[in-house]
């Protein structure tokens, strides 16, 4: 930290925020663990941190370093990064902290100024929750907000007042537990409220002069980094990269077929257009199909293909090959598998001859100019936790499909895109989680305006947001069909079916590892060893004899068989009722079942 530590500069601020980042990195799993229920949905610690690391990479990228650059990367970094409740909540924070910053147009943070950015940030955190819970980060950066407008008159320097405010943070967190009934029977803290006093011992740290341990993009340094990040498997392999200089005719024109035929070879797709110049960044497991149909509307100047399944095994310590990272120079173009070779880089040198050829549309092959595809009335975005449940929103006709469920939530930044996506005046998500409605909400004030209304119906299943599509009408008009929409999620129970993860206690039931739970609208309604056996159980004490359609969705765990044998046994129970059995392949849940 500067010398004079009664001020925050622009750098220490920045150094503040990164060190923050690293005291939350390190404790991330720690934070995950802090379940209230034995359900594998730890990932609490995983959003707040993916909120913060894609701030960090905006941060990266500024290259004047002044008070306002920095606080608008922390703002607009962790709003396209949060995921989840806990993440979409420490975005707000930030947000009001950063804005609260930009409004006084300094170049240099007081103390009294540190402490009215938190007061913001907890009234904009406390906005964008409809029902605030106690014991939760809301209470934390409450408390947070009173006590340091308490001492930011008498704190001598930013050393002694981060210090207080990291004392009483986890002072407060410790609370947490007795002021929430299912904390306390847990026998936990708040994550969220834990996540958030570690980002403030981290500013802490860096105020009496700690070093940062925390690399550019994120990654952790020396021996920190294989306890906080864990193996995952990633969707697509290769990070790819492309800057074309677009074809004459095509370089004022709409690029949308580029980018939906992109978008199904791969994610993450970034396109900037400036002129005759594009910028592109797509993960994908076929870089060569990117570049190939990226030709077919300009020429390629430089690509780059970084293969992610190596770095994530080099992040974990892991020795991948012994090949050295390097780049490759060509002056022609790349061929289908020239540039693949793992751990490598790619460059193609810009060329020098551009031929001016007419624009080819990419589903017919037909010469001609590009127009903007006819914008339709109405559009959908659903959040699915599986591949079989996906294929089925599909079915029902939803235009964007974000894969997500409780331990991989959506970021705002990946629904927002999702909107965007869908070419209609009025566009529907349906994010089929609680943790991840915020997101949603999120992402539809940012999508929302003259040219498209975002609507988010607030499914908390996969179930309600079924039920949802299914009440859609098209001949009425869109606040009809949102109204009707959110109605219908009450004429539906929504089932799960998971196990625990471990020993625990839940509203009074001695809950055993393993365990299966049957849960219907978040209520348990029963538990034991043998899974039909709690699932019939469960169906009865719910009353299914009064439903007329019962569908059963299995989980990835589940074979078709096993799926099809529990049918019978509930055809068997309950003979009126209407039974289909779909291929979910959700993760976690053995069985999602609705009952209407």
């Amino acid at each position: 930290m500067d010398k004079q530590t009664d001020k925050l500069t622009s750098l220490a601020l920045k150094g503040a925020f990164k060190k923050g980042i690293e005291v939350l990195l390190q404790h991330k799993d720690e934070v995950n663990a802090l379940n209230v229920f034995p359900v594998p949905d730890g990932d609490t610690g995983s959003n707040m941190s993916a909120c913060v690391l894609e701030a960090l990479k905006e941060i990266d990228k500024i290259t004047f370093e002044s008070m306002k650059n920095v606080v608008q990367a922390i703002r607009t970094g962790t709003l396209m990064g949060a995921r989840g409740n806990s993440g979409v909540i420490l975005s707000q924070i930030f947000s009001g902290f950063c804005a609260t910053i930009t409004n006084a147009n300094v170049s240099e943070i007081s103390i009294p100024l540190f402490a009215e950015a938190l007061k913001k940030g907890s009234e904009v955190a406390k906005s964008a929750v409809i029902k605030p819970v106690r014991g939760t980060i809301l209470t934390l950066i409450d408390d947070l907000a009173q006590y340091s407008a308490k001492i930011s008159e008498t704190a001598s320097d930013f050393p002694v007042f981060f210090q207080r405010l990291t004392k009483r943070s986890f002072q407060v967190v410790e609370k947490t537990r007795e002021m929430m009934p299912k904390l306390k029977q847990a026998g936990v803290v708040d994550a969220g409220a834990k996540g958030l006093a570690y980002i403030i011992e981290g500013f802490y740290r860096y105020s009496i002069g700690e070093p940062i341990n925390l690399q550019v993009g994120g990654e952790m340094a020396g021996a920190t980094t294989q306890g906080v990040f864990q193996r995952e498997t990633l969707t697509y392999q290769y990070c790819t990269e492309f800057m074309a200089r677009l074809h004459k005719g095509v370089e004022n024109g709409n690029l949308r077929q580029l980018k939906t035929s992109l978008l199904e070879r791969g994610d993450s797709l970034v396109l900037v257009q400036d002129s005759a110049l594009l910028k592109g960044h797509i993960h994908t497991d076929h870089p060569g199909e990117i570049f190939e149909t990226v030709l077919r509307y300009g020429e390629l100047m430089k690509v780059k293909v970084d293969n992610m399944k190596e770095q994530h095994e080099s992040l974990l310590g892991e020795t991948p090959t012994d090949e050295p990272l390097r780049t490759v120079r060509s002056g022609g173009h790349p061929s289908s598998t020239g540039y693949l070779s793992p751990g490598f880089t790619v460059e193609i040198e810009e060329p020098t001859d551009i031929p001016e050829v007419p624009f080819v549309d990419l589903e017919t092959g037909e010469v001609k100019s590009m127009t903007e595809e006819e914008t339709k009335e109405n559009g959908f975005v659903a959040v699915s936790p599986g591949e079989g449940i996906s294929r089925l929103f599909k079915d029902l006709n939803v235009d964007q499909v974000i894969p997500g469920g409780q331990t991989m939530n959506p970021s705002t930044a990946d629904i927002a895109g999702a909107i965007d996506r869908v070419n209609a005046r009025h566009v529907f998500v349906l994010p089929n989680n609680p943790n991840i409605t915020l997101a949603a909400q999120s992402a539809s004030r940012m999508m929302s305006g003259d040219k498209k209304t975002v609507y988010v119906v607030e499914s908390n299943s996969v179930q309600e947001g079924i039920a949802a599509i299914l009440a859609f009408n098209e001949i009425v008009t869109p606040e009809s069909n949102f109204e009707n929409m959110n109605s219908a999620l009450k004429d539906i129970v929504s089932i799960s079916v998971t196990h625990a993860i471990r020993d625990s206690e839940i509203e009074n039931n001695e809950i055993t590892e393993g365990e299966y739970l049957f849960f219907a609208n978040k209520e348990l309604i029963a538990h034991g060893a043998v899974l039909h056996d709690v699932i019939m159980e469960g169906l009865n004490k719910v009353g299914s004899d009064r439903f007329l359609t019962i569908n059963i969705f299995y989980g990835m765990d589940i074979e078709e068989p096993e799926a099809q044998r529990l049918r019978e046994a509930i055809a068997q129970q309950y003979p009126a009722a209407e039974i289909e059995v779909f291929e979910g392949s959700q993760p976690h849940y053995s069985y999602f079942i609705s009952l209407e």
